[in-house]
């Protein structure tokens, strides 16, 4: 698998729109912005804002925009308008890369077409050529940045071993976008657009959690992993991260562990994330509990941790289930933690 960081004029066009709304809570974070492109803005295109952020349920308008248009082959380098304006070209995407979404054709297209104009008004009062003298140098910049630690760090190496590339797709794209408003977007097929304002591992993290579910359900290992809803402090772990995670199942509960433990060995090994445990007992409030036991069984045994597969079969085969509250102890004994520290 590859990891591929790209800059959008198109994904930053989209982001614009959460701006330059007169109502928008976004514009004070892009206040130069706002006055350059929010204030000129006509009154029906502010009012075509106005009824779309209604109508989606959100101030964030271009996350809606921007999924459905990643359907699309090439819709990051085609003209924007060209592709919110070919209907058949859209019901081919469609038809071809997400059938679930045609039963909202109609409604996505219509949703297209309204915005279209303001779209093009923007154009007109010049952003792209401001995008391309104020902003893409710097996004250029952090694309290149990211380039160069996944080069210098070989996280990808890393990764591609640790679940065999069999297991993942081939690229995943990131986009990293100069208005994102300090979000995290997950377009389709993996792909993802973030704010260059995140630190590297936080764009990792954020990337790499959807091809990290998947590659965990491909190799069996929440199968590999289903003894442990008997271990009771597992079930009151999850009993008492219901109201944190909001996941409602054991099993579900047991297969984010994995993920999180995945992800964070791996920034940890590759030397984007310095201090792994603190941050497991401050994510969603310390909830992932069984994620810190196997983070010690990997850095702890490292023969064993070469693919994920070797990993858990060796664990289980030490019958940790009724044993783990005394794990996740000696886990937070030999980070030098305290439980309940964050």
């Amino acid at each position: 698998m590859d990891l591929l960081f790209h800059h959008s004029y198109n994904l930053d066009l989209l982001n614009l729109l959460n701006i330059v709304g007169v109502d928008s809570p976004y514009k004070t974070l892009y206040p130069q912005i706002y006055s350059e492109f929010g204030q000129p803005l006509s009154l029906a295109s502010q009012e075509i804002l106005k009824q779309v952020s209604a109508a989606l349920g959100s101030a964030l308008i271009s996350p809606a925009i921007a999924f459905v248009l990643s359907i699309i082959p090439q819709f990051d380098k085609a003209p924007l308008l060209d592709l919110m304006l070919d209907q058949e070209g859209f019901l081919a995407a469609l038809e071809q890369n997400e059938p679930r979404l045609l039963s909202q054709k109609d409604q996505l297209f219509i949703l297209f077409q309204v915005l279209a104009p303001v779209i093009q008004e923007i154009e007109l009062l010049g952003f792209r050529e401001y995008w391309l003298s104020e902003f893409y140098p710097v996004v250029e910049e952090r694309v290149d940045q990211m380039d160069d630690s996944l080069f210098r760090l070989n996280f990808m190496e890393g990764v591609n071993r640790f679940f065999k590339q069999e297991n993942l797709p081939e690229e995943v794209n990131i986009f990293l976008s100069a208005f994102n408003a300090h979000h995290g977007v997950r377009l389709t097929r993996h792909n993802s657009m973030l704010d260059i304002s995140f630190s590297d591992q936080k764009i990792l993290d954020f990337s790499l959690h959807e091809v990290i579910q998947s590659a965990v359900t491909n190799l069996g290992i929440p199968d590999l992993l289903h003894p442990l809803v008997e271990d009771p402090f597992i079930r009151l772990a999850f009993e008492k991260s219901k109201s944190v995670t909001a996941i409602e199942e054991i099993e579900t509960y047991i297969q984010e562990n994995i993920v999180e433990a995945c992800k964070v060995y791996l920034l940890y090994k590759h030397g984007f994330l310095p201090d792994p445990y603190s941050y497991l007992q401050s994510h969603q409030q310390g909830a992932f509990i069984l994620a810190v036991i196997i983070l010690d069984f990997l850095e702890w045994n490292p023969n064993s941790a070469d693919t994920l597969t070797t990993a858990m079969k060796s664990w289980m085969d030490q019958q940790p289930v009724g044993n783990l509250m005394m794990l996740y102890q000696q886990a937070m004994q030999r980070a030098g933690k305290e439980i309940g520290d964050s």
